[in-house]
Formats: structure tokens, sequence, C-alpha cells
């Protein structure tokens, strides 16, 4: 892929917001145990790997934005599912203010962004795909975790958001 552009990115964002949406609505009907319980191969357990998703998200975002991201800001939705849907809220509408302002061409500079083993330089569009589109891995994971744990997610399919957003209904 050459590039994404603003466009491109809301609709990720879009169908980020709606799929995290699901994710934690079937997340709050868990018991704290099962929340905690050792159950996931990345992240230990559904609440570390939902909180891990959430600081993904907001890491990659706000370097797009240029802010410098504070670790201990992550971590403060490590509490509870209600604390954590917040913290979602707030980041969803923080990304979508920037993508609504934000243009192609912005889309197209070269960051440098740390991730852990180094630094390095990308288009700011593509930092910001990461910022979505490694949800995905992890919701998947979540859906096989969760499924165990006897909360299975419903489909997550971006078909079925544009076929609902459009006015019809699946069967």
């Amino acid at each position: 892929m050459e590039h994404m552009n603003r466009s491109s990115l809301y609709t990720l964002h879009t169908y980020n917001v709606y799929t995290n949406n699901l994710l934690l609505e079937t997340a709050a009907k868990m018991t704290p145990d099962e929340l905690t319980r050792q159950s996931s191969p990345s992240h230990g357990s559904v609440m570390h790997l939902l909180t891990h998703i959430f600081g993904c998200e907001f890491y990659f975002t706000m370097e797009c934005m240029n802010c410098v991201a504070d670790p201990s800001e992550e971590r403060l939705c490590d509490r509870s599912i209600a604390e954590l849907k917040e913290c979602f809220s707030v980041l969803n509408t923080t990304r979508e203010n920037y993508l609504a302002k934000v243009n192609d061409f912005e889309l197209e500079e070269e960051i440098a962004v740390n991730l852990g083993r180094g630094e390095f330089t990308l288009p700011r569009w593509q930092f910001m795909a990461q910022s979505l589109l490694h949800s995905i891995h992890h919701r998947g994971e979540l859906s096989i975790v969760m499924t165990g744990l006897g909360y299975p997610l419903p489909t997550l399919d971006p078909i079925l958001k544009y076929i609902r957003d459009s006015g019809q209904v699946f069967p």
C-alpha cells in the first residue's frame, strides 16, 4: 500500500470504535475473577490485554499528534471495565478530532517514534494505522479467550457494521 489518506484512516477509526465497544460491552458481563484470571497467552488476563489494546492505541495516536505520550496515563485504565470504557471514549474523541483536522500532506510527513527497541521514522499515517490495526490482532485473541471463559464476542466483521450503518438489517 502506498499510503492511507485521512478518509481511509477515519473509516478504520469508526470500525475500531464499533468493535472495541462490542468488546467492552461483553467484558463488562465478566466477573472480576474472570477478567483477571490467567487466560491470555500474550498478556496474562483479559483485563491486561484490554489495557494493552488501549495503551497501544493511546501511544501511537499521541505520537501522531506530536504529543508526548505519558505512560502513566495508560495505566490509569487498568482498574475496571467502566474506567477503561471512559479512557477509550476520551481517546476515540481525541483521535476523531485529530482525523477531522489533519490533512493528507501531514499524514505523509515522516515522524520518529520510539518503539522500545529504538527510534524508527515512518510516515505519520503508518503510525496512525498501527494505532488502529494492532487492536484487530488482539480482538481475535480475546474472541478465543473470552469464548473459553463463557463470554463469546458478537461477530466483529466490518460488513455487519456497514450493513447496519446503511439502515439495512442483517438476518
